[in-house]
């Protein structure tokens, strides 16, 4: 390792964003693949999205908005698109909307006074459809911060699952009134 790396994981490590103690172990990248993986819906990969209504907590003709793994954060969800379509497929009317949802989803969010701060954000690796998280960041604790956030989420207990339900009823309901669609029954 060269001393550029390992300044970057002590300077990591010394942050009270970072959820670990003790020595840090950097894997080594392995070779580029052949071709990237397909993602849920594409080629034999079955769609974990299409027809999977349970997981839909609000939905008009062309956007849902769908649960993430519970975590230690009060609220988690997907704001994805009904058909198959990426970014990069959007025309002006889908981004448009994407653009207004996110302003008043975020804004729902954020209303809860168990919410700091809401983190969107886009890793389009897992599914077909274009999916975007909104997490939002318990308030008043500092190591939840920022990119922090991330990573306690993956290893903190979870919140109570009906903690989360009752949040979300709220942000969905207020969204309804705000943008319209239809808001799934529970």
């Amino acid at each position: 390792m060269d001393d550029t790396t390992s300044a970057a994981i002590d300077r990591m490590k010394a942050s009270p964003l970072f959820p670990f103690d003790g020595d840090l172990n950097l894997k080594t990248l392995g070779p580029p693949m052949d071709a990237e993986l397909p993602r849920n819906g594409e080629g034999d990969k079955p769609c974990g999205s299409c027809g999977n209504d349970e997981r839909t907590w609000w939905s008009n003709e062309r956007w849902k908005i769908t649960t993430v793994q519970r975590s230690i954060n009060p609220v988690g969800l997907f704001l994805e698109t009904v058909d198959h379509i990426d970014f990069e497929d959007f025309d002006e009317n889908y981004a448009s909307e994407f653009g207004v949802l996110t302003m008043h989803l975020e804004a729902a969010i954020r209303s809860l006074e168990s919410v700091g701060r809401v983190h969107i954000h886009r890793w389009g690796d897992g599914s077909s459809h274009f999916h975007v998280w909104f997490q939002g960041r318990p308030a008043k604790q500092l190591e939840l911060y920022g990119w922090g956030n991330v990573l306690w989420a993956q290893v903190a207990e979870p919140l109570p699952q009906e903690v989360v339900d009752a949040n979300h009823e709220v942000i969905v309901a207020d969204l309804s009134r705000r943008y319209g669609g239809v808001v799934a029954d529970r």
